[in-house]
């Protein structure tokens, strides 16, 4: 399955540290890493300096990624855990950026979701969402039946309710459509903390 879903995924999850912004020296989160198609991508944008912190709803796709990067889990580049979006167990205003490709249309709740995300960016931090207009939701429309996912415009509105400005949608790749938004600056703040996972029953390194 982890093939498969880096397979199809591959062209968004190389833009995204691009699309974002990414850059050595900061503070990445991914939700819903699937694959691991993505965490090379900005493990490498990184260059060894910043540390990305990846999250996923599955238990074994988490023991998967940490055994695939397990140096860049030894050296803490890299954090690994299975976790739910709508309670991220993350300290607040920790990151710089953040991202989910595909994995918000699956979210129970996308206002809950990009409301945590929303918590845990700093001031001034961007948050990045892309999903396949075309074959992922045609996806999810067939296995959820009758569920219908946000499309890129109602992204957008639920970005602002949650908090974020300078909202914009774009295209990604052919068929990817994104939406970015900024945390609002409110001015200086203190010492950033450490990213830890409060749970030490998380699994990390698989």
């Amino acid at each position: 399955m982890a093939r498969v879903l880096n397979f199809f995924n591959r062209r968004g999850n190389q833009r995204v540290p691009g699309a974002l912004d990414v850059r050595p020296g900061q503070r990445v989160l991914e939700i819903g890493f699937g694959g691991g198609a993505a965490l090379r991508s900005t493990l490498h944008t990184l260059q060894g300096n910043g540390q990305l912190c990846a999250v996923d709803l599955s238990p074994d796709m988490a023991v998967l990624a940490a055994r695939r990067f397990r140096t860049e889990v030894e050296d803490r580049t890299l954090l690994v855990a299975s976790a739910d979006v709508a309670a991220l167990p993350l300290e607040s205003e920790v990151f710089d950026r953040a991202y989910a490709l595909h994995s918000h249309m699956y979210w129970p709740s996308l206002l809950t979701g990009i409301r945590e995300v929303h918590r845990v960016l700093r001031p001034g931090g961007r948050v990045l969402l892309g999903m396949d207009v075309v074959a992922g939701v045609r996806l999810i429309q067939w296995f959820g039946r009758g569920y219908q996912p946000a499309g890129p415009d109602r992204l957008a509105e639920v970005f602002q309710e949650a908090g974020f400005t300078d909202v914009s949608p774009f295209r990604l790749t052919a068929g990817v459509v994104a939406v970015l938004g900024t945390r609002h600056w409110a001015g200086g703040r203190g010492q950033v903390p450490p990213v830890e996972f409060s749970s030490p029953a998380e699994g990390r390194r698989g």
